[in-house]
């Protein structure tokens, strides 16, 4: 099937979309991860992500870290959120939401993670590191 191209509206996407700006991101802890033992169930491990970007520092404090967190980092990476107020750690599916509306605002891939302040994405982990991620947080736990 062929599909016609219009030369004149690509063009004008093109100019008028604003490109991506790549970040580097440098994913550490702060030392000392604090294991919570319970009688009933798995241990808690609270931590403080820190993402580094642009030489500033984003902390994501005393977050529970579990293999639940982990399991859906690998599963839907799309609906991953942590931080209950910005900065954010998230994936792209949250409709209806400022963070979509940051997602669209700056082209974001759908199948990424976003380090964003609500406002504007400060860094972004692409699909293809995400396992990454994953496998530096389950190190962390065992």
């Amino acid at each position: 099937m062929e599909v016609p191209m219009n030369l004149d509206q690509a063009t004008f996407h093109v100019e008028k979309t604003e490109s991506l700006k790549l970040k580097e991101v440098i994913f550490k802890i702060k030392p000392g991860i604090k294991e919570q033992k319970r009688l009933f169930r798995t241990s808690l491990y609270k931590l403080t992500i820190i993402a580094e970007a642009n030489n500033k520092g984003y902390e994501f404090a005393g977050y529970d870290l579990n293999d639940k967190l982990i399991s859906q980092l690998e599963k839907d990476p799309s609906r991953f959120l942590v931080g209950a107020e910005p900065p954010f750690l998230c994936g792209t599916n949250w409709p209806a939401s400022g963070i979509a509306e940051v997602v669209e605002a700056n082209n974001v891939p759908l199948d990424s993670l976003i380090v964003t302040d609500g406002n504007n994405v400060l860094a972004t982990i692409y699909n293809d590191e995400i396992p990454i991620l994953s496998n530096w947080l389950k190190n962390l736990i065992n």
